[in-house]
């Protein structure tokens, strides 16, 4: 079975799974840009050293990144998660009401989680950016309009740019627009922009990693706290 039919496959008879190998994928090729953004910082800090050792290395590798790169964004396009991710993501509000008392699962909310973790079955409780106060949560959903809503004070023109934005958009899906109507559960930020906020934790995740590059941000400088952990509930 070659890739294209076994991904067809996967998100025809199980859709959920598809939609989180689509979520990693996603981190994933966001790693490879990492990796690609770093390796040519490092040829133009030889280049202007006069180093030239490994130029031919770093440069094969950037090539072969980015080639890996290219290989996950068409996995993630063949797996087309806009199709199906309106039906299959649930309301996590609704869910909210009907998981059982949390405390039974409660995680300490001290420790400091990163965005590269895997955040499906988990709750939060709040989040930190750079040395700013913990502002807490109870959703994801509120999560990232709070991280929104943040960033768009640091730069507002900004923010609204990200409407006609490719990159901070879904292929057939706007997660972020002044028009609401074609949205499943948008969220206003500020009065100026839609966010859509009808996506499981781990996209959400991964929209926070592109507003979080988008403005400049290291990775490293976004704390997650978590409430609750039902990863054994749901098994």
């Amino acid at each position: 079975m070659n890739r294209n039919s076994l991904l067809e496959n996967l998100k025809r008879e199980f859709p959920e799974k598809a939609i989180d190998l689509s979520e990693n994928l996603e981190l994933i090729k966001e790693t490879f840009k990492d990796i690609i953004e770093v390796v040519g910082e490092k040829i133009q800090s030889d280049v202007s050293q006069r180093v030239f050792d490994h130029l031919e290395l770093f440069g094969e590798m950037a090539k072969d990144f980015s080639e890996l790169e290219n290989q996950t964004d068409e996995a993630i396009a063949l797996l087309d998660i806009d199709d199906i991710s309106d039906n299959d993501v649930h309301d996590e509000e609704k869910e909210l009401k009907t998981l059982p008392n949390y405390s039974e699962y409660a995680v300490d909310t001290n420790i400091e989680h990163t965005l590269y973790e895997n955040f499906t079955h988990k709750r939060p409780a709040g989040f930190r950016l750079n040395k700013n106060k913990i502002v807490h949560v109870d959703t994801w959903q509120e999560m990232i309009v709070k991280t929104c809503e943040f960033l768009m004070s640091i730069d507002e023109k900004k923010f609204v740019d990200f409407e006609n934005s490719r990159v901070m958009n879904g292929k057939k899906r706007k997660y972020f627009s002044r028009d609401a109507s074609k949205m499943v559960n948008p969220k206003r930020i500020k009065n100026k922009l839609y966010v859509e906020v009808n996506q499981s934790a781990n996209s959400l995740r991964n929209l926070l990693i592109k507003l979080l590059k988008a403005y400049g941000f290291n990775l490293s400088d976004y704390k997650v706290y978590l409430r609750a952990d039902y990863t054994n509930l749901k098994r």
